[in-house]
C-alpha cells in the first residue's frame, strides 16, 4: 500500500468514527439536567426575576444543601422519591399509601393469622374535606375500596390489584412529567441515535467486506474502501455503546430535586433539641412515610424517642404522637385508638415500676422500643404492599420495555 492509499484509508477509517463522537457530544450535552442561572441552587424564580437556564455539568447538580425542615410545597413522599432518581420505586408507591392514612384517608390494621403469619387491613375513613388528591392518589383510593370500605391486603392481591399498583406507578411518572419537572418520561432513554447504530453496522459489514474482497484483488481502491467500512464499524460500535441516556430534568425539576435533598437532609441530621414538645404530634407521623422513602425511618424513630423521654422526664403532656392511623403489629389494640401524649407513651412501654429504670438511657432506650414498633409495623406493610407491585406485569419501572423505553413508555 502506497503513502496516498495509507492516507485516504485512515482518512475513511477517522471521518465516520469522528462524525459519531460529535453526535454522541452534543447527544450527552442535551442529555443534562437544567438549572437556572442567577438565583440560588433550588429556587425558582419569580415574577420579574432575571434567571437564564444552563446545563448542569455533570449531568445531574450534585452541591452542598441546607436543610429544609418541612416537605416542599405539594411533594408528596411518592413524588419525592421519583424526582430524586428518576424513578418510581414500589417503596414510592406504597410510601404513598402510608402517606394517605397519616392524612386521614384509610387507616391500617395488622391481621393476625395463623402460624404466626398476618396480614393488612386498609379501613377507608371519611376522607377530609381540606386535603386535595393527586389524580394516582384517587385511583389508589379509588381501586382499594371499590368493593367495601374494607380490605386485606391478601384479598387485593386475589383481585389482581398489582396491575392498579402499576397504574399509580405509572400515575407517579406521569405526575413528574405535568409538573414540568420532566418533558417526557423519565425513563424514555432517548434510543434512537444508538438505534442509528444497527443499519451503520451492517453497512459498515458490508463495506469491509467488500473491501477485503477488492483488497485480494489488488484493486487501487481497496484499501480506503476497507477502512471507510471499519471505520463505519467503530462509529456503529460507538452509537450503540453511548447512544442513549436518561431524560434530564428540567430547571424547575432540578429546583424540586434540590428542594427535597434539603428536605432528606432534615430529616437525616434532625435533633430532639430542634424538636418543640409541641410539634411532636404533627411532625412525627406527618414526616414518617417521607423518612421510609428515604431509608431514614429507624432514625426518625429513635429522634423522637428522645423527643418523648424529654417530655416524659418534665412531665409535659404536650408532646404527643397521632398515631391513630395505625394499628400496628407490635402495638396492636394499644396505640390504634388515640393520640397518645409522650407521658401516655412512656406508660404503654416503660415497666409498670419506674424504678426497674436505672438510667436516662434506660428510659430512652424503652421509648426507642415503642416508636421502634410503629416503625417496625410501617416497614412490614410497606413491604407487604410493594409486593403487589413486584408481581405486576412488566419490569418494574412504568414503562413497556425491558430495556429502556422509547415508543413502548406508558404514556
Amino acid at each position: 500500500m502506497g503513502r496516498p492509499d495509507f492516507v485516504a484509508a485512515l482518512i475513511a477509517a477517522v471521518v465516520p468514527v469522528l462524525v459519531a463522537a460529535g453526535a454522541l457530544w452534543w447527544f450527552r450535552h442535551r442529555r443534562r439536567d437544567e438549572i437556572f442561572t442567577g438565583i440560588t441552587p433550588g429556587e425558582v424564580p419569580g415574577i420579574g426575576d432575571r434567571a437564564g437556564r444552563t446545563r448542569v455539568r455533570g449531568g445531574e447538580w450534585n452541591g452542598t444543601v441546607a436543610p429544609r425542615f418541612t416537605p416542599p410545597d405539594g411533594m408528596t413522599p411518592g413524588l419525592a422519591g421519583t424526582v430524586i432518581d428518576g424513578k418510581a420505586h414500589a417503596v414510592d408507591v406504597s410510601a404513598t399509601l402510608i402517606d394517605l392514612a397519616v392524612r386521614g384517608h384509610l387507616r391500617l390494621v395488622s391481621v393476625p393469622e395463623e402460624g404466626g403469619e398476618h396480614d393488612w387491613r386498609l379501613e377507608r375513613l371519611d376522607s377530609p374535606s381540606a386535603d386535595r388528591l393527586l389524580p394516582f392518589e384517587q385511583l389508589l383510593l379509588s381501586a382499594i375500596f371499590a368493593q367495601g370500605r374494607s380490605v386485606t391486603i391478601g384479598q387485593l392481591k386475589k383481585r389482581g390489584f398489582d396491575l392498579t399498583m402499576r397504574q399509580a406507578q405509572i400515575g407517579l411518572y406521569r405526575e413528574v412529567v405535568d409538573r414540568g419537572w420532566y418533558t417526557k418520561h423519565p425513563l424514555d432513554r432517548n434510543r434512537r441515535l444508538g438505534l442509528l447504530g444497527v443499519p451503520l453496522l451492517l453497512v459498515g459489514i458490508a463495506v469491509a467486506i467488500t473491501g477485503a474482497v477488492m483488497l485480494s484483488r489488488s484493486s487501487e481502491s481497496a484499501w480506503p474502501m476497507l477502512g471507510g467500512g471499519l471505520g463505519l464499524v467503530a462509529a456503529a460500535v460507538l452509537l450503540l455503546w453511548g447512544g442513549r441516556g436518561r431524560t434530564p430534568r428540567t430547571a424547575e425539576g432540578t429546583a424540586a430535586r434540590i428542594q427535597t435533598l434539603a428536605f432528606e437532609k432534615y430529616l437525616a441530621t434532625a435533633e430532639a433539641n430542634q424538636i418543640r414538645f409541641e410539634e411532636a404530634r404533627d411532625v412525627f407521623s406527618r414526616f414518617l412515610p417521607y423518612a421510609v422513602v428515604f431509608g431514614l425511618a429507624e432514625r426518625w424513630a429513635k429522634v423522637f424517642a428522645e423527643v418523648a423521654a424529654r417530655a416524659h422526664v418534665a412531665g409535659l403532656p404536650e408532646a404527643q404522637f397521632d398515631l391513630g392511623w395505625i394499628d400496628g403489629i407490635d402495638l396492636v389494640s394499644h396505640v390504634g385508638d388515640s393520640v397518645m401524649s409522650a407521658v401516655e407513651l412512656a406508660d404503654l412501654v416503660l415497666p409498670t415500676d419506674l424504678a426497674e429504670l436505672a438510667s436516662p438511657h434506660d428510659l430512652l432506650s424503652a421509648l426507642g422500643d415503642g416508636l421502634g414498633g410503629v416503625v417496625d409495623s410501617v416497614g412490614d406493610f410497606a413491604h407487604a404492599a410493594g409486593n403487589l407491585l413486584d408481581h405486576a406485569p412488566g419490569c418494574g419501572d412504568g414503562c413497556d420495555g425491558c430495556d429502556g423505553c422509547g415508543p413502548g413508555c406508558d404514556f
